[in-house]
C-alpha cells in the first residue's frame, strides 16, 4: 500500500509505482556504470572526458 505522499508524487510525475521503479533503477544503473569510468578519468583525464557529462545529461532530459 503506498502512503499518501508516494501517490502524490507518482501522480506529479504522472507514472504508475512500477514505471517510476522502472525509471528510477535505470537511472540508479547508468550512475553506478559511470562510477568506474570516473574513477579511470581521474588518474589519467584523457580519458572518458566527456563521459559522465553526457550521461547525466541524458538522464536529466528524459526527466522533462
Amino acid at each position: 500500500m503506498l502512503s499518501k505522499q508516494c501517490r502524490l508524487h507518482l501522480e506529479e510525475k504522472n507514472e504508475t509505482a512500477l514505471e517510476h521503479m522502472k525509471n528510477a533503477l535505470t537511472t540508479a544503473v547508468k550512475l553506478q556504470l559511470l562510477v568506474p569510468a570516473l574513477v579511470v578519468h581521474s588518474v589519467a583525464p584523457r580519458f572518458f572526458t566527456n563521459t559522465a557529462t553526457n550521461v547525466m545529461n541524458e538522464i536529466l532530459e528524459k526527466r522533462k
